[in-house]
């Protein structure tokens, strides 16, 4: 194998080892409330093994990752919500789940499903920033002595943080560079967009294997 065919291995190897973490919510009831979360991971890793296993066919693949990003951005918005308390946050979250899918439709109507639907993913990945962001303010503001180290949340919402910040602004211009800087796109996408899935899937497994006590906040 090599070096370029590891390194587009090993980034799958992670999630589908961040999904199998996952599934320990299902053994123990302290980690119930983050089954959803584990569901999410574990389509999360089937959409992107289907990508692969396209990819390597030559089979024209987009519209699984957009899929996928619906998916990440609706439930992730839905999992804040129950985690968030501020009311403003939530009423962010109504209007998100409103506003979003008709951005979806619109997008398809527009410009189809096989090309990928780069306006969706910055604002959906922006959202769930500013969501991530929110909830570390509301870390900082709180009264519980407990170490934050030791809260799931933090974990993901840091993941959260490193992944989009590290690759929206090069996901929201993909199709326009790698129309005219192919190189570079996939000299990117290679080494610095795997690298930030690496180190987001390293902070979900973090999180499921931190020793809190987890309760739901509502």
């Amino acid at each position: 194998m090599s070096i370029d065919q590891f390194i587009r291995v090993f980034p799958l190897t992670v999630v589908g080892l961040a999904a199998a973490t996952s599934l320990i919510s299902f053994r123990y009831p302290h980690l119930k409330a983050l089954r959803p979360l584990s569901i999410l991971w574990v389509f999360n890793f089937c959409a992107d093994l289907a990508g692969y296993i396209t990819r390597s066919m030559g089979i024209r693949n987009l519209w699984i990752y957009n899929i996928d990003f619906w998916m990440l951005y609706i439930v992730l918005a839905w999992l804040y919500r129950e985690q968030i308390r501020s009311r403003r946050i939530g009423a962010a979250i109504r209007i998100f789940y409103f506003l979003f899918p008709v951005l979806i439709i619109a997008d398809c109507a527009l410009f189809g499903i096989n090309d990928l639907q780069t306006v969706i993913i910055v604002a959906g990945g922006a959202f769930i920033v500013f969501l991530a962001a929110a909830y570390f303010r509301q870390l900082y503001i709180s009264d519980d002595n407990e170490r934050i180290t030791r809260d799931p949340w933090f974990w993901f919402s840091f993941g959260f943080i490193i992944q989009f910040g590290g690759t929206l602004p090069f996901l929201g211009m993909l199709n326009y560079l790698w129309q005219h800087y192919p190189q570079f796109t996939r000299f990117y996408y290679l080494y610095f967009s795997n690298t930030f899935t690496i180190l987001l899937n390293v902070l979900i497994i973090a999180g499921f294997l931190c020793r809190r006590s987890y309760q739901k906040l509502r």
